[in-house]
């Protein structure tokens, strides 16, 4: 079976894998380049940030 990650705001497809049996599948998700426009793949910025008060 194939699988198409498919990006929720591009409609891209962003990955494709194959799995044992017949068919095809969608899994939804979301691309690098729109996570990257979106901020979601800066993973340390809360890590790094520091707060004061």
């Amino acid at each position: 079976m194939k699988i198409y990650h498919i990006c929720e705001y591009c409609q891209q497809i962003f990955l494709t894998s194959e799995v044992q049996g017949e068919g095809a599948a969608e899994l939804p998700g979301i691309c690098e380049d729109c996570s990257a426009e979106m901020g979601l793949d800066d993973r340390g910025s809360l890590l790094n940030s520091h707060f004061y008060n």
